[in-house]
């Protein structure tokens, strides 16, 4: 299955047969999760720290309604901080990295942050991939963005008409993506 995760999305998704990218465009922060009990990748694409606890829980709420704990979960975020981020992010964008490592470790999972992947309008962008195992490269291909829910990229480019500085509560609300694939 081809499944393509954009800014302000996230999703959960069973790893069997999974070919998913997650290119960042103008985006902050990635988060890969995986649990060694389940099936299952859980993909997240953050741009912003406006409703960032509340996007969290419903993250949780998603993993909770397949039996997943987040206790299960051995998570990587990344992303942020690069002198590119500031172009779209709010600076510093580690402190978002950090607040997302910190809750899932209060939940009991394992998580760790690094800014080794920046993300910008110039290259040297993110693209987390996973096809029978994780993986991150830099800069954009256009097949990253090849197999993509239509609706997917609609809410995408959506989102993107404004600066994560301009976010209302309501713009900052991430969707989950999992239906659509």
């Amino acid at each position: 299955m081809r499944v393509v995760v954009f800014q302000g999305q996230y999703g959960l998704f069973k790893k069997e047969g999974l070919d998913l990218s997650m290119p960042a465009i103008q985006t902050c922060l990635g988060l890969y999760a995986v649990s060694e009990q389940h099936d299952y990748l859980l993909c997240a694409h953050f741009d912003s720290d406006i409703g960032l606890q509340q996007n969290l829980r419903e993250i949780k709420n998603t993993l909770e309604a397949k039996n997943i704990n987040m206790s299960s979960l051995k998570a990587t975020v990344f992303g942020g901080d690069g002198k590119q981020s500031y172009v779209r992010c709010s600076p510093p964008s580690s402190h978002i990295g950090n607040d997302i490592v910190s809750f899932i470790k209060a939940q009991g999972g394992s998580a760790e942050y690094s800014n080794e992947y920046y993300s910008g309008v110039i290259p040297k962008t993110f693209n987390f991939h996973y096809q029978k195992g994780c993986g991150i490269s830099e800069g954009q291909n256009p097949k990253d963005f090849s197999g993509a829910s239509q609706q997917a990229m609609n809410l995408a480019k959506q989102r993107m008409r404004l600066r994560p500085a301009e976010y209302t509560l309501a713009h900052a609300k991430m969707v989950d993506v999992s239906r659509l694939y």
